[in-house]
């Protein structure tokens, strides 16, 4: 076993502990925000990680093209999928808010 197998696997550990803490993080959480951010956040660089580690692992070139074709995705969809569900959850959950509310000033809902 070389450096670079050490490397990858310890890049596939870190990424499971990324996810597992994300998962601990949906259950633990009380407000739904705190467990959208813990849904959204980890698993995406854990994904990340666990591809890098697998490309190094495997040193193939359709290996590390599919698995930039499943992180590019993961960067896309991740972020997108988590505005429209905080956008979903403002709209519907009653919460104060700390200072001025930004979102329902450019919507209209508030003057300013």
């Amino acid at each position: 076993m070389n450096v670079v197998d050490v490397i990858a696997r310890a890049f596939v550990v870190f990424g499971c502990s990324l996810i597992l803490l994300a998962g601990i993080g949906i259950v633990r959480f009380h407000h739904v925000l705190a467990r959208m951010h813990a849904a959204a956040k980890a698993p995406t660089l854990g994904i990340l990680s666990i591809a890098l580690g697998v490309v190094l692992s495997v040193r193939t070139a359709a290996a590390a093209f599919t698995l930039l074709l499943v992180v590019m995705l993961q960067l896309v969809t991740s972020p997108v999928g988590s505005h429209l569900l905080g956008r979903a959850i403002y709209r519907k959950v009653e919460g104060s808010v700390d200072s001025i509310d930004e979102l329902a000033r450019d919507e209209g809902r508030v003057e300013p």
